[in-house]
């Protein structure tokens, strides 16, 4: 007798549900998806337990007819596509007719449901898959589906749940995705018998996002411009700069009206704020893309939460441009001519710091200061006339301590010296003097393929920034001269950096957010030289850095400069 044998359809039912219910959120999701597509209006999610002892998703949506009732809980049974090419073309939330018979295979389930043309409507019961009654019911309009005692016939996928709180954390979560994605349908959320909160439909995506999350929430966004890049339109809400989180639970990523995960979406964002949100942060908002459905792939995961990009360097980069412009248009519109003039110490947002003490190190003398080798441009630019900090001295090998008129100020000296960097070639690339040293003979650098290709199509910016390059052959390139800045950099190592750098953003040409990811680069690459302490030289340091249009952050977002206020260091003695 052979091996391999037919599951049954209750147990293939159980293997589909480990992949559509990895939780009570993933029910919430698909039943709520399923509410939207049969144009409900009003949308009541209730829960308990963290959802493992009942979700109750009410709508007022199309319901159903008795025929239609009991089909819907067959596997792939749906009204949503009807042949392979459609799900090339589908625009429905759900559409492979496994949510209804996967949630009920796993838990107690009932359905309850009336054809606004029905007089009467229909309520099916089951557990554990198992079809036990149906009847007739006098259910409003629109469909109720309860789902309770969830895992209660597979006890092993039930002890792989986090506790109820984690539990709940999601399910709030997921639900917040849902009112983001759909801002025209009204959406309630109970826990427990309590309203948690109540986003009555609206068109505009700001008030739903002031319903779900406050208005401080909204203080902290900019409403971006509605675009269109490549065939992609791009509207939304993206935060401020210097407004981030460390993880992504605040920004939103819809894709024809869908919250996915999109990594290509994720990278371009976060490349286009570069120096503007701190390393390690990330923007908060809602980016709602709409594109061809021809263009992706929902169709790559159980749950359609992940897509497939057949082009995502055409999508990273309508998002970079999107981001870029939204930031220089809040840069532009918040500068005047008063903020021209030399900015003081005073007028600097340093960020505080309360829990770094500063060690004593009693055998360092400031008579013999250790080595710092981080280049300062020489601009000689008319020095002002009244010093907004007196140097004190260096601390260790990367800070420079400083005395201002609120408190003891430490200066990073590599960040300063890479905002500086930055600020002054990107001003000398969009006038087109990008100043080069010229190579005594000109190298040879062999690159990797997928390397030789990000440097030829961006020949052009390379030029803009500095670069003088062409191609050698093969994946070699012949360097001529490079930014003066790097006049101390092995060329080779440079040259893999930045192309590294683009690389990260997956834009080419000679626009100007490749030439700003390049002169990004060039910048940090060239802090790493060194920088010879004097007092004179750091001071040159602090007034350059002072002139900088964001003195505060390194291009990457480090800060510059930390201040401890005298109140503080007074309480820090017991004063």
């Amino acid at each position: 007798m052979g091996k391999i044998r037919l599951l049954t359809d209750e147990v293939a039912s159980q293997v589909a549900a480990g992949e559509v219910v990895e939780r009570p959120a993933s029910i919430v999701k698909e039943l709520v998806e399923n509410s939207i597509d049969a144009g409900a209006r009003r949308i009541t999610v209730e829960f308990a337990r963290g959802g493992c002892q009942l979700i109750r998703v009410t709508d007022d949506g199309s319901g159903m007819d008795r025929e239609d009732a009991i089909l819907c809980l067959e596997r792939h049974a749906t009204s949503k596509i009807r042949s392979a090419e459609d799900l090339a073309l589908v625009s429905t939330m759900g559409f492979r007719g496994e949510a209804l018979p996967s949630i009920a295979s796993v838990s107690r389930f009932n359905l309850s449901t009336r054809t606004r043309e029905g007089g009467t409507g229909t309520e099916i019961k089951m557990a554990g898959g198992k079809m036990e009654s149906v009847s007739d019911s006098g259910v409003a309009p629109g469909t109720e589906v309860e789902v309770s005692s969830l895992f209660f016939n597979v006890p092993a996928r039930k002890k792989f749940l986090r506790g109820e709180e984690t539990e709940a954390a999601h399910v709030i979560s997921q639900m917040q995705s849902l009112a983001v994605a759909h801002p025209e349908v009204t959406m309630t959320l109970v826990r427990e018998g309590r309203c948690l909160w109540k986003a009555g439909g609206t068109s505009d995506l700001g008030v739903r996002l002031v319903d779900l999350f406050g208005a401080d929430f909204m203080r902290r966004l900019t409403a971006l411009e509605s675009t269109e890049e490549c065939g992609i339109k791009l509207e939304g809400y993206l935060s401020k700069p210097g407004e981030g989180r460390p993880d992504r639970d605040q920004q939103f990523v819809v894709l024809n009206r869908r919250v996915v995960q999109c990594p290509a979406v994720f990278r371009a964002l976060r490349e286009a704020y570069g120096d503007a949100l701190p390393r390690g942060r990330h923007p908060l908002g809602v980016l709602r893309i709409s594109m061809d459905p021809l263009a992706f792939d929902c169709n790559v995961h159980p749950a359609k939460r992940e897509v497939r990009l057949h082009r995502p360097d055409v999508l990273k980069q309508a998002v970079y441009l999107c981001g870029r412009r939204m930031l220089d248009n809040l840069n532009s519109s918040t500068r005047s001519p008063a903020t021209e003039r030399p900015v003081r110490a005073a007028e600097i947002p340093l960020p505080e710091s309360s829990s770094i003490d500063v060690p004593h190190h009693p055998s360092r003398s400031f008579a013999s200061p250790p080595q710092m080798e981080f280049p300062v441009p020489d601009l000689n630019i008319s020095e002002p006339s009244e010093e907004p900090f007196r140097i004190i001295g260096p601390l260790g090998a990367h800070w420079i301590i400083l005395e201002g008129k609120d408190g003891l100020v430490l200066l990073d000296v590599r960040a300063a010296s890479e905002r500086i960097l930055f600020e002054n070639l990107r001003k000398d690339a969009a006038s087109g003097n990008a100043a080069s040293q010229n190579l005594l003979l000109p190298s040879i650098v062999d690159l990797t393929p997928k390397d030789a290709v990000w440097i030829s199509e961006n020949l052009r910016a390379l030029e803009l920034a500095g670069f003088h390059l062409e191609p050698f052959g093969g994946d070699s390139f012949k360097v001529e001269a490079i930014p003066a800045c790097l006049a101390l950099s092995d060329i080779r190592d440079a040259l893999l950096d930045v192309c590294l750098t683009l690389r990260s953003t997956g834009l080419v040409g000679s626009s100007q957010p490749v030439v700003d990811a390049l002169i990004r680069s060039v910048s940090r690459f060239a802090s790493s030289n060194g920088f010879q302490y004097g007092e004179s030289r750091a001071m040159h340091l602090v007034r350059e850095l002072l002139k900088c249009e964001l003195p505060y952050a390194c291009p990457q977002g480090r800060p510059t400069l930390i201040q401890w206020s005298f109140s503080e260091l007074e309480r820090k003695f017991g004063r």
